[in-house]
């Protein structure tokens, strides 16, 4: 019973996320094109990755979660009926910024302590 109501819990939470990237969308990819513009040029974008996660927790991580959590993310938007629309501009994300996905990656790992 617990874990039913936590995991309604953790659903309205990712669902409000999920929610705020969309209506949000034009302004964090613009922040992207950003950071993308920074990493094409060679420079380090861990600064930056820490800045927007300082910002915007909730939608670094479902940004984290669209390129190294495809499984459980795509189990939780079944889950929960997230429409097409909001489906696409995930995936409009995904595609659009697949080349900082390693540097995501590394950034968390450093954030959690692995591989210092």
């Amino acid at each position: 019973m617990t874990e039913e109501k936590e995991e309604k819990e953790v659903s309205a939470v990712f669902l409000k996320t999920v929610d705020e990237f969309c209506k949000e969308s034009d302004t964090i990819f613009k922040a992207f094109d950003v950071i993308r513009e920074s990493y094409v040029k060679g420079e380090d974008i861990m600064g930056a990755l820490q800045e927007f996660r300082l910002k915007r927790a909730s939608i670094f991580l479902l940004i984290d979660a669209i390129f190294h959590k495809e499984v459980e993310l795509e189990h939780k938007l079944d889950k929960a009926e997230v429409a097409k629309e909001k489906r696409d501009k995930i995936l409009e994300f995904k595609n659009r910024f697949a080349d900082l996905a390693e540097d995501i990656d590394l950034f968390v790992m450093k954030e959690i302590g692995v591989g210092q």
